[in-house]
């Protein structure tokens, strides 16, 4: 995990965490007092769209960082989604009357491009040079239904089809059944694959990147252990000269 990275995933978890500390103690206020207004609503609902919106987003951000240049342009497209969902979502929730029926039916289009999006983007960033034809073609089917999916949902959401009789509906469910199972059976199956064996000097270097990237990751100040471990390293490559 690169230094870019592991301050990607701090930020969103840190955005999720005070996201939803900040709906939570809107919600044990207005109880107590038990005046559950307009106000408190907006609240919550505001706090738990950033929450939501920054993991979407963290998920397109890492996607960025990749050597690929399509993922790298979905992560953009994910961020992007991802902050235009939120910014309609307030402008809705803040709005007097709660917004119109355009604004939530943007926010709801957009909301699904970003969450599909992210999807994507988790699942193909997860893709190893070592994995097998089925993780790589299970993980591109799971893409795929996700992108149906998404399209499915839009399409009544914004307005251009009306009714959605029950044979679409049944199907639009079983696809999203598909979807789930696709989605979490390439993790599984990387699992269950054979572990090639690799030569004790790999091996060294790969347990001390490691435990460098463990250390770098830390948000405390980790440098002298991060030290000892490059000193292991030269001196490693040092008794590959000798």
């Amino acid at each position: 995990m690169s230094a870019d990275s592991a301050s990607i995933r701090r930020f969103a978890g840190w955005a999720l965490v005070g996201g939803l500390s900040v709906a939570a103690v809107a919600a044990v206020v207005a109880l107590i007092a038990g005046s559950f207004d307009d106000t408190s609503g907006r609240v919550i609902l505001t706090s738990i769209g950033f929450a939501l919106s920054s993991a979407t987003g963290s998920a397109g951000a890492n996607a960025r960082l990749r050597s690929s240049e399509r993922l790298q342009q979905l992560g953009t497209a994910t961020v992007l989604a991802s902050g235009t969902a939120f910014v309609l979502l307030v402008i809705g929730t803040w709005t007097s009357d709660w917004g119109s029926e355009g604004i939530w039916r943007a926010f709801g289009c957009v909301a699904v491009l970003g969450l599909t999006g992210a999807h994507a983007c988790v699942l193909l960033g997860a893709i190893r040079p070592g994995d097998s034809d089925a993780v790589r073609r299970i993980t591109l089917i799971a893409v795929g239904l996700g992108a149906v999916d998404a399209f499915s949902v839009v399409l009544p959401l914004s307005s251009l089809v009306d009714d959605v009789d029950e044979v679409a509906a049944r199907i639009f469910g079983a696809s999203l059944v598909l979807l789930v199972l696709t989605s979490v059976l390439p993790p599984i199956l990387r699992r269950m694959q054979p572990v090639r064996s690799a030569s004790p000097l790999a091996s060294q270097v790969t347990e001390i990147a490691d435990r460098i990237d463990a250390l770098n990751a830390d948000p405390g100040n980790r440098a002298p252990e991060i030290r000892a471990e490059t000193i292991r390293l030269r001196k490693l490559a040092e008794s590959l000269e000798t």
